[in-house]
């Protein structure tokens, strides 16, 4: 009979495997968990993870392992999918395939009866992964607009502009830090939690953790409101420095408290995972035959095999790295559009180390203008890349948010969809559209911009990743809008795919 010595043993060196394989994924994760707050929860999971599969010794005592070769497959197509997001520069999905490797692994050395007692320990690991901040700005958005009708019930003169709120004793900005991720977050993780540890049916389980995903947004915008109102009252002398942080973190304290109260009144102390439930669901399985050891060496070696497939596949490709002049040439002037100046006033893009970055203004007969950004990067490597959390299009200490859009617009018998972003500063408004050029090929999205780079990476197109980004500013975004329709059209290299990009690409084994 296979004993669990041996087969732990196997998952150690399995895991082990795994963890040199992908040594930088992991420490790209666990350095995420050290330097941010939102996200320093995840130094906790696998202990408590851990601590779960523990607590349930007892019962795996009863099961024997049993390998399923078959995970290789899956092992191997998330190795694969790991390559993918590795060219591409898409940490989060690097990061979130290799913990689902996890489970993986135990399925294919342990079995399926293994894996399904352990279910919920292994599917919380993928709460290690940081993600969410890409819903820090609907979070900020729900929240300004929940603090702005609460003031308005309340009979309190408020002026509200995008992320910005303005009452008679001051202003307010919704920052991405007030957005209520950290408590979103906080709130899933220990309602998860807590739903697993209480209840046993689904319905109720589903039920709290939409509860713990529902309250803090909805107390989020409540802290807001109480915090500006607290101003108000106050006339700006209490919740107005780091006060209403510490605010924050108790109202939240007591939210989740109550929450967890409330939620003990439903609780089931029967759950599936008693000793005696457990007991009759593994009932004979002690009497089974087991598998030979011989079958678990064999999988746990073709599974390290096939573990390594994608870090040494992304070996290959960097050694088989195309090297690439590439120069933007802006377009040249037309009889209307003239200039083609460097200009004075921008929208001050932060994208970190790129390689090229070009600004021209260009002129009409009646003043107005319009400006061209072009942001290039040639060769993309974590922390130098064009599509990033970390980049922004303009300077939030000069400018303020108004709206996001996206227009799909019309250029002759040409279609370009373009990202629209409209910012204003104390002196005018200004509307951007941007879209990407991923070697001639044209998105707004910057999740099929992702995907492109990929592709290009794969079949070793020289041309690199582009932000064309166009400008107007106006007294009224309907103006700006149709004054860059105007230039988009009567320039056509500006949304020419690849027009303004001149490369030579030399291919050679470094």
């Amino acid at each position: 009979m296979l004993s669990w010595p041996l087969a732990t043993v196997a998952i150690a060196v399995v895991l082990l495997a795994l963890f040199l394989f992908y040594l930088e994924t992991a420490v790209s994760m666990a350095a995420i968990w050290w330097r941010s707050a939102t996200f320093a929860h995840g130094m906790l999971i696998f202990p408590v993870s851990g601590y779960m599969i523990w607590a349930r010794r007892w019962q795996l005592q009863q099961l024997q392992p049993h390998p399923r070769p078959l995970a290789a497959f899956f092992i191997l197509l998330l190795s694969g999918g790991w390559l993918l997001a590795r060219i591409a520069d898409v940490l989060f999905v690097e990061q979130l395939l290799l913990v689902a490797m996890i489970p993986v692994v135990v399925w294919g050395l342990l079995g399926k009866r293994v894996v399904r007692a352990l279910a919920f320990p292994l599917v919380y690991l993928v709460f290690a992964v940081p993600f969410g901040e890409f819903l820090i700005p609907p979070l900020q958005d729900f929240t300004a607009a929940f603090a702005v009708k609460s003031l308005q019930f309340g009979g309190v003169p408020v002026y509200w502009e995008g992320r910005y709120i303005s009452i008679p004793s001051g202003d307010f900005l919704v920052a991405e830090a007030c957005s209520g991720l950290r408590y979103l977050i906080t709130s899933v993780v220990l309602g998860t939690l807590y739903a697993y540890l209480t209840y046993s049916s689904y319905g109720r389980r589903a039920a709290f953790i939409v509860a713990s995903v529902i309250v803090p947004i909805i107390a989020n915008g409540i802290r807001a409101y109480g915090v500006i109102m607290l101003a108000y009252l106050s006339n700006m002398k209490l919740a107005t420095g780091v006060d209403h942080v510490v605010y924050g973190w108790i109202f939240f304290g007591v939210v989740m408290s109550l929450l967890f109260w409330l939620g003990s009144f439903w609780r089931e102390d029967k759950c599936p995972g008693n000793r005696a439930s457990l007991s009759r669901q593994s009932g004979g399985i002690v009497a089974q035959q087991a598998p030979r050891a011989k079958k678990l060496g064999v999988t746990t070696i073709i599974l390290i095999l096939v573990a390594g497939a994608g870090p040494a596949s992304g070996i290959w490709f960097k050694g088989q790295a195309s090297k690439t002049d590439c120069s933007v040439s802006m377009p040249k002037e037309q009889p209307v559009w003239s200039g083609s100046s460097v200009p004075t006033s921008m929208w001050e893009p932060d994208y970190s180390q790129a390689d090229q970055i070009v600004r021209r203004l260009y002129s009409f007969p009646d003043d107005s203008a319009v400006q061209l950004l072009i942001i290039y990067y040639q060769q993309e490597h974590q922390g130098a890349e064009l599509i990033s959390s970390q980049n922004r299009l303009y300077d939030d200490q000069i400018w303020r948010w108004m709206e996001d859009n996206r227009r799909s617009l019309s250029l002759g018998d040409d279609h370009l969809q373009v990202h629209e972003t409209v910012i204003r500063s104390p002196n005018t408004l200004r509307v951007i559209w941007h879209w990407y050029d991923i070697a001639g090929q044209r998105t707004a999205s910057p999740i099929k911009a992702k995907f492109l780079e990929a592709w290009a990476h794969l079949t070793k197109q020289p041309s690199g990743s582009t932000l064309i980004a166009v400008a107007a500013d106006s007294g009224k975004p309907e103006q700006a809008r149709a004054l860059l329709l105007k230039f988009l059209n009567e320039m056509p290299a500006v949304s020419t795919s690849g027009a303004m990009l001149a490369c030579q690409s030399v291919s050679e084994r470094t």
